[in-house]
């Protein structure tokens, strides 16, 4: 994320108008390495200060944050020195990822005093730090391992000292930068961010977008230079933005960076931007969390069912030869009189096939015991055969029905097509729920719908979605779509006009219905359509199986077709 001293400058110029001028009047803790502070300046602002090692990160926010019952000492702390202070400045150390809340108080007896809130914005080891107005330091939100000899001790007592000044070239600097570009024959890429002070390597990203890093000519160079003049043009005119992949938040930008590829979603402030870029985040977060229990369990169902279907086709195959077992029986009744006690085996001709056979004895049975006991094997075995053979036909069909479920998780994007998942996984008892009185039906049914040339088009992205635009919304005369013989979403064209359904719409839908599929990355994918009235769903069938006998078939290729998905 370009989250460095650059588009910390941008955070901290929105920062002086919005807070500048404002009473701090809450603070909360939320979490051990983060605080909230509510400041009122014409309206309040939730200002979000996190110190966290993985999401380090300062902006103001509109969702909602936690106020633990119990304060911490951090929070104790700030709440005892400034509640109530007024922020009069908010300061940057030049190029550094450092800002600094200028702070004034009243104390008890009135009298106005100075205080300083300096935020480090440095990865593993980012810091919120109380300090007096002489910058000495009361309290950290981190208290990090100190070394005696350094320069920068962070412990209650000791003097704040800004980082030592790096001997690196300002961003900005462009005589400073066209000089250090003559002399130098490294790749920029790798060497920019290690010259230039407070640039990231997403900036560095930017700044090259389509430039050549390895061309060490003047030409390139000057092209070098005039980027980073426009970069700080752009920096100016800025047009935050939150760039998304798939509907996952990836990265936000202080401008629209050409260099990162996605969909873009633009904001007025810097500080909009990243408040949604981190709630899309945390809300991606808790989807894939939740996503990934549920996959979970629909792997752990696939593999056992797989298994046990293993076993059972075993048992059929081993039960095939039953038979035998009864003709070895009925042998040894008819041959009785040629067997002796302690008789080990019997051979006789076997009149079932007029050939010779020698089939094995218990020398410690009875010729009569010996013919039971074959009887009794073909008995089990035949009922095993007729058992399995049931189990085998239910568990196929409870595979394909779980496979359809892992590939409808593909194309889970938000939490209600989830639940509809978890739901299917509920009824099927692979999830224990405590009951409750909310019924299946009130679960929001949204499939996608697309407008094709003015014909509503829906797709179901699971068996329940499946199920509603098959039997809820399609009429008789609507086109239904499925791809043959794969896994796939159900698809149906409202045909509300009458009439012949466009050839253009048939194959867009079919295409979408493709991209819909298992075979979403093939080529040359066959889409039946039919009526809907040629559909017929068998009884006790799972949710989303349907059967049909008349039918067409085309050959298309996938395509989401995403500008005609209706919003």
């Amino acid at each position: 994320m370009a989250f460095d001293a650059l588009s910390l400058s941008v955070l901290a110029e929105e920062f002086r108008t919005l807070l500048v001028g404002g009473k701090i009047t809450k603070i909360y803790q939320p979490e051990r390495d983060e605080i909230v502070m509510f400041v009122f300046n014409k309206q309040t602002h939730k200002l979000l200060i996190s110190a966290n090692a993985g999401v380090n990160r300062i902006h103001i926010t509109s969702m909602p944050t936690d106020n633990p019952k119990v304060a911490p000492t951090f929070c104790m702390l700030l709440r005892k020195h400034i509640t109530n202070a007024t922020i009069i400045g908010v300061s940057q150390m030049p190029y550094e990822r450092v800002l600094d809340f200028a702070l004034t108080v009243s104390d008890d007896l009135g009298y106005k005093k100075d205080m300083h809130l300096v935020f480090e914005l440095t990865g593993k080891t980012s810091n919120i730090i109380l300090t007096d107005g002489n910058y000495v330091i009361l309290d950290s939100i981190k208290h990090l391992p100190q070394d005696l000899d350094a320069k920068r001790i962070i412990m209650a007592g000791a003097k704040y000292n800004f980082f030592s000044p790096q001997q690196k070239i300002a961003p900005f600097d462009l005589p400073r930068i066209r000089e250090y570009l003559e002399h130098c024959n490294l790749p920029l890429r790798k060497t920019l961010p290690e010259v230039l002070l407070g640039v990231s390597q997403a900036t560095v990203n930017e700044i090259l977008c389509g430039i050549d890093e390895n061309d060490h000519t003047i030409i390139n160079h000057a092209k070098v230079v005039d980027r980073i003049a426009q970069y700080k043009v752009n920096l100016t005119h800025k047009k935050p933005c939150v760039v998304l992949r798939n509907g996952t938040p990836i990265d936000v930008c202080p401008f629209d960076y050409q260099s990162v590829k996605g969909e873009r979603a633009f904001y007025p402030t810097l500080n909009e931007a990243h408040d949604s870029y981190y709630y899309l985040l945390d809300q991606a977060q808790r989807f894939n969390d939740k996503a990934k229990s549920v996959t979970t369990v629909v792997k752990n169902a696939i593999s056992r069912t797989e298994k046990k279907l293993s076993a059972q086709r075993q048992s059929v195959l081993d039960a095939e030869n039953r038979e035998l077992f009864r003709q070895y029986g009925d042998l040894i009744l008819s041959n009785i009189w040629k067997i002796t006690p302690k008789q080990k085996s019997l051979t006789c001709e076997n009149y079932f096939d007029n050939n010779t056979v020698t089939i094995a004895l218990d020398e410690q049975l009875s010729p009569q015991q010996n013919a039971n006991a074959y009887y009794k094997k073909y008995r089990k075995l035949k009922s095993a055969y007729e058992h399995n053979t049931l189990l085998v036909e239910e568990n196929t069909k409870l595979l394909e029905y779980l496979q359809t479920i892992k590939h409808n998780l593909a194309f889970c994007t938000d939490q209600d097509d989830l639940a509809q998942i978890r739901q299917e996984l509920v009824d099927l008892g692979l999830i224990k729920e405590k009951r409750t009185n909310k019924k299946q039906a009130e679960i929001a049914v949204k499939p996608l719908c697309y407008d094709i040339d003015g014909y509503l088009v829906y797709v179901g992205k699971n068996n329940l979605q499946n199920n509603h635009v098959t039997f809820k919304v399609a009429k008789a005369n609507d086109m239904w779509l499925h791809t043959q013989k794969i896994h796939s979403s159900h698809v149906v064209i409202v045909n509300d006009k009458g009439g012949v359904i466009p050839d253009k719409v048939l194959v867009t839908a079919a295409e979408i219905c493709a991209y819909y599929s298992q075979a979403q990355k093939g080529s040359k994918i066959p889409v039946d359509y039919t009526l809907k009235c040629n559909l017929k769903k068998p009884s006790h069938a799972p949710l989303g199986f349907v059967v049909y006998n008349t039918y067409y078939t085309m050959l298309v290729d996938p395509d989401r077709h995403i500008n005609l998905l209706k919003k």
